[in-house]
């Protein structure tokens, strides 16, 4: 059977100045026109947590935190919104990605035991 690993996501974007010279008002109709259907779609299977760094942060403006299981819904979830005029109008860019296993190694040394195992016990 197939490990099941948590996959963690760090997405670093930057909104453009002609989303930050929209009014707050006018971003969250947006946001709520384009973006919240696409990550509402994946919310049983992404866990996702937003960030605002531009205070922090000269490199991107916000980042994401995205957990999964299956790294093929968080990809079909990026294509949505390459797909969408959030992305496709240039109001923000996907500028890094970073994709770790959460304690990967522990589920390495586990898998690599049950085969040591199991090679032993065929033996």
């Amino acid at each position: 059977m197939k490990p099941k690993l948590t996959y963690t996501v760090i997405m670093c974007y930057n909104f453009s100045n002609t989303w930050l010279g929209m009014s707050r008002d006018q971003r969250k109709a947006f946001e709520m026109e384009h973006v919240v259907p696409i990550f509402a779609r994946y919310d049983k299977l992404l866990r996702r947590r937003a960030y605002d760094a531009e205070g922090f942060c000269t490199e991107f403006t916000d980042f994401m935190i995205i957990e999964t299981t299956d790294l093929a819904y968080y990809y079909y979830m990026v294509e949505e919104l390459r797909d969408s005029r959030l992305l496709s109008d240039g109001l923000c860019s996907i500028d890094k990605v970073f994709i770790g296993i959460e304690d990967g190694y522990h589920q390495f040394e586990e898998d690599l035991a049950k085969e040591v195992e199991h090679e032993s016990v065929a033996a």
